[in-house]
């Protein structure tokens, strides 16, 4: 599924299937960057997270993780016996929120993403709001392993 479409159809309660595996979505946040982009991250059932990038036309699937790393990051991390690469940094602030209140409209979060050569995603967050770290670990996942059904 190409990431305009699954912007197009993904809303709250519906089944996703990410390579097989089924998850209920609970909240789908259309957050803002500070360059006006956008991206979409959905909060599914079991603590997972799942969210977009068009510009790579990709998904990531994460879970909440405690990570040992503190500010400043550095450029390569060491976790789960893989070394990653830093991506980017941004900002972004919900500005639609559809279903279960997790994220408000408006909350913020800044985070600096990560990839190993695997695959394997790590994500260093920081909700604006509260002050509390939001790390994630996971993988990225192709296009066309994803299904609304």
């Amino acid at each position: 599924m190409q990431v305009t479409e699954f912007r197009s159809k993904v809303k709250p309660d519906i089944t996703l299937s990410i390579d097989g595996k089924n998850f209920t979505v609970k909240e789908v946040v259309k957050f803002r960057f500070d360059d006006k982009t956008f991206y979409t991250k959905c909060f599914l059932n079991d603590g997972y997270v799942f969210a977009d990038d068009l510009a790579e036309n990709i998904f990531v699937l994460v879970k909440e993780t405690q990570t040992p790393f503190r500010e400043p990051f550095s450029q390569v991390l060491d976790f789960g016996g893989k070394k990653f690469k830093f991506l980017y940094a941004a900002h972004a602030t919900a500005e639609e929120i559809q279903g279960e209140a997790i994220f408000k409209k408006g909350d913020s979060e800044t985070f600096r993403d990560y990839k190993a050569e695997d695959g394997s995603y790590l994500s260093l967050g920081v909700n604006d709001k509260t002050g509390e770290r939001m790390d994630f670990y996971g993988r990225i996942v192709r296009n066309d392993s994803v299904w609304i059904g």
